[in-house]
């Protein structure tokens, strides 16, 4: 059989919207809110006070989030479209920054809005788990799609000859994260980023 393109996209943030929901969540569930002063969502859930939370109270929020919440996450404009255009010729596996024992329900949420694919759940950098994915499927092109400058760098060190593109669909975001410099490219919406991925399909260089 034919090896066929590998597409490996993060979710939060590029499929997903994590920000408005998460701050929905820590109002309504919690009674706190999240100021992104900076990009770093510890130190930023704030009390009624306006103290932070302390940081080993954040695990939790977040797997509460997850567990209780993720159906609230809508999907980002264009992502289900484009994913679908690419999966007529690519293989497309979601991987995520979740805890192993969501990535059941986060499978379940993607396919009810219109994105029915492989997820698989991670902690840490990226690199390691895509390498796995490169041994599985033995593709004819593979293309990282990811929110986070250090998975970009992890994906750099493991496998080099993954073409790395950055994208913030969070508006609320965008501001605070710098383009990834281990990133071949940036496009913050789904359109310019399914011409990029085209492009490279083709065998052009964007």
């Amino acid at each position: 059989m034919k090896a066929r393109p590998l597409i490996v996209s993060d979710c939060d943030g590029v499929l997903l919207h994590f920000i408005a929901p998460f701050v929905d969540y820590l109002r309504e569930v919690h009674g706190l809110t999240l100021r992104m002063d900076s990009f770093a969502l510890t130190g930023n859930v704030k009390q009624a006070d306006g103290t932070p939370v302390p940081a080993s109270a954040f695990p939790p929020l977040l797997d509460g989030f997850f567990a209780d919440w993720m159906h609230n996450q809508h999907p980002i404009a264009g992502a289900a479209d484009a994913l679908g255009l690419l999966a007529r010729e690519c293989d497309v596996v979601v991987l995520t920054n979740i805890a192993g024992h969501h990535a059941d329900r986060r499978t379940t949420e993607l396919a009810r809005v219109g994105m029915p694919y492989r997820v698989i759940g991670n902690q840490g950098g990226k690199g390691a788990p895509l390498r796995k994915l490169l041994d599985e499927f033995q593709p004819s092109e593979t293309i990282f799609i990811d929110d986070l400058p250090p998975n970009h760098a992890s994906v750099a060190t493991h496998a080099p000859h993954v073409h790395r593109l950055h994208m913030v669909a969070e508006a609320e975001v965008r501001h605070l994260i710098p383009a990834a410099p281990d990133a071949h490219a940036r496009h913050d919406d789904w359109p310019a980023m399914l011409s990029h991925i085209e492009t490279i399909l083709k065998g052009k260089t964007p």
